[in-house]
């Protein structure tokens, strides 16, 4: 009959512990990267907007 030790368990959880949670960190980064991409695109859209409005209010004013 086999009895696990403590230590093994240690063994086993961290062994397995680690390269699990060093997936789930990349995965992590990757979204927040993808994330920003979308947040720049998303800002020069903005940008586009605001300057077109200040460009049709300048000319209305003239």
């Amino acid at each position: 009959m086999y009895a696990p030790s403590a230590m093994g368990l240690m063994s086993l959880f961290i062994g397995l512990a680690a390269p699990i949670s060093f997936i789930v960190l990349l995965i992590w980064v990757y979204r927040v990267y993808k994330n920003s991409e979308k947040q720049v695109e998303q800002n020069k859209r903005i940008i586009e907007l605001l300057e077109k409005l200040n460009g049709d209010s300048s000319k209305s004013n003239s």
